[in-house]
């Protein structure tokens, strides 16, 4: 599996990560009002070689990925867990055959207890020198079992296109 991060791989680690930040949440007794949020922050960076993500066009990619997400967990009067709210701050170099874009990607999820989940913002957002690749924004509702309830807004990469033309001899 490519690790530069993707839809279908980046949701099942999210969702497998905020079941602990769920699980360290409720394992605190809570008062019989709505408590405060619970928050924190992770991060990540990587630095590898991506041979999956353009290989149908002939092409391995150079990748540096940072990734900052801003967790909150909302309880509600029963102090049992609302939901759980990330704001995620990605940003990747991906370079191949002497071409380089840029991804900024700036979104919210917001899990909830029911399994049901939504993505908001700017989910891909790639440039090149000459200008905008692809652009993902809008909203993505997520059912319990992880099928797509709801697309709003264009999501092309979600969708199935790639970036690779970009990368390109």
């Amino acid at each position: 599996m490519s690790r530069l991060r993707t839809w279908t791989s980046a949701r099942g680690v999210r969702a497998a990560g905020l079941s602990a930040i769920v699980d360290a949440s409720v394992s605190v007794s809570t008062p019989a009002w709505a408590a405060p949020p619970d928050h924190g922050t992770f991060s990540s960076h990587e630095v590898f070689v991506d041979s999956e993500v353009c290989a149908p066009e002939g092409c391995s990619v150079d990748v540096v990925q940072d990734e900052v997400s801003a967790f909150q967990v909302f309880f509600d009067r029963s102090g049992e867990v609302a939901f759980v709210a990330v704001h995620i701050d990605y940003r990747a170099v991906i370079t191949a055959n002497g071409h380089t874009i840029v991804e900024r990607d700036k979104r919210k999820d917001v899990f909830y207890p029911d399994g049901t989940a939504r993505t908001v913002g700017n989910t891909v957002h790639i440039q090149d020198p000459a200008g905008m690749v692809q652009h993902d924004a809008g909203q993505i509702v997520f059912n319990a079992e992880g099928s797509v309830g709801a697309i709003h807004g264009r999501h092309p990469q979600f969708e199935g296109q790639t970036f690779c033309f970009a990368l390109l001899p």
